[in-house]
């Protein structure tokens, strides 16, 4: 054999040795933290941030089967722990992984019922985190269809996460100044989309690739109580998916500030816009005094009421 070879494989099987065992003892032990290397640009300036502020967690998605089994999740900083409640009670916890995202899966399915699901992010050396929207949640019978899902924010538009019936909805409803009223809703992606009043056709239009749909209405409809029904339809005209709802529309309500009156959208509730207007559901009485005209039973509103939000002191 070449001495040579052999003398330099010793060489270089020894040189690999001592490299390991330097690696070795200078790696830290288990749950001890690690160390930053110190930066070669000069030192770092008094008062340097050296952490992000953990972001405030958010819902994404919730979705409830036939059987009331729930999958919930959403966005977060990595590396903290997410808490669901259903007012007092903990639905479940789970962690955000590196990518800022989280999934939950409760064990128990959720039984019938309407709830308000809450969000609260633990994260290592900070103050727990609350969500800025809450999860309106109400979860029908087993028979009765699907479940519905509202993430309502303090301030801003609702997100529909989750709408029980047929795959043609409507889920807003607005006026504009000359009485003209704009439907939109979700379909199919690329469907057409018919929409009736008491069965008379008012118009038809094509969602797009998301399955978005909107469409304002050519002639002012009259003050008074009808059902707008929204049609799926095939490109031969065969119905492919329907839905219905009750529809009123209200008296215009007329020199109001900005932000004084609620012009109800599907899925709408006192409790809800309550919460959105004062800050507290339980300020329902408010809006169901001022309209108690057109309100006979506080259960009951409809798409298209306008009422009144009174002032608080």
């Amino acid at each position: 054999m070449n001495r040579s070879l052999l003398f330099g494989g010793i060489g270089v099987l020894a040189l690999a040795i001592i490299v390991g065992a330097w690696l070795f003892f200078r790696l830290p032990e288990p749950g001890e933290p690690v160390v930053a290397p110190a930066s070669t640009g000069g030192e770092t300036p008094a008062g340097a941030e050296t952490s992000v502020d953990p972001m405030r967690p958010d819902f994404d998605v919730v979705r409830v089967d036939k059987d009331g089994n729930v999958v919930i999740a959403g966005r977060a900083t990595p590396g903290c722990t997410i808490i669901v409640r259903d007012g007092e009670t903990e639905v479940g916890r789970t962690s955000v992984d590196r990518a800022g995202e989280w999934v939950l899966v409760p064990d128990d399915a959720l039984t019938p019922g309407a709830r308000e699901l809450t969000l609260v992010a633990e994260c290592e050396g900070a103050e727990p985190l609350t969500a800025d929207r809450v999860v309106a949640l109400v979860v029908p019978e087993r028979s009765a269809g699907g479940a519905l899902a509202v993430a309502v924010p303090r301030d801003g538009d609702v997100q529909v996460l989750q709408q029980p019936g047929s795959p043609a909805v409507v889920g807003k409803i607005d006026y504009d100044e000359t009485g003209r009223t704009t439907l939109s809703g979700v379909a199919a992606p690329n469907s057409t989309v018919r929409i009736y009043l008491d069965n008379k056709l008012v118009g038809t239009t094509q969602a797009d690739g998301d399955g978005a749909w909107s469409l304002t209405l050519e002639r002012e409809i009259p003050v008074g109580s009808y059902t707008l029904r929204v049609d799926q339809v095939h490109p031969d005209g065969t119905v492919l998916a329907r839905s219905e709802l009750p529809f009123v529309r209200g008296e215009p309500v007329l020199d109001l500030p900005p932000g004084r009156i609620a012009i109800i959208q599907p899925g709408d509730h006192l409790w809800k816009i309550a919460r959105q207007r004062y800050g507290s559901g339980f300020q329902f009485t408010l809006i169901y005094e001022a309209n108690k005209d057109q309100i006979r039973d506080p259960d009951l509103i409809y798409p298209g009421q306008i009422f009144t939000l009174p002032a608080v002191n």
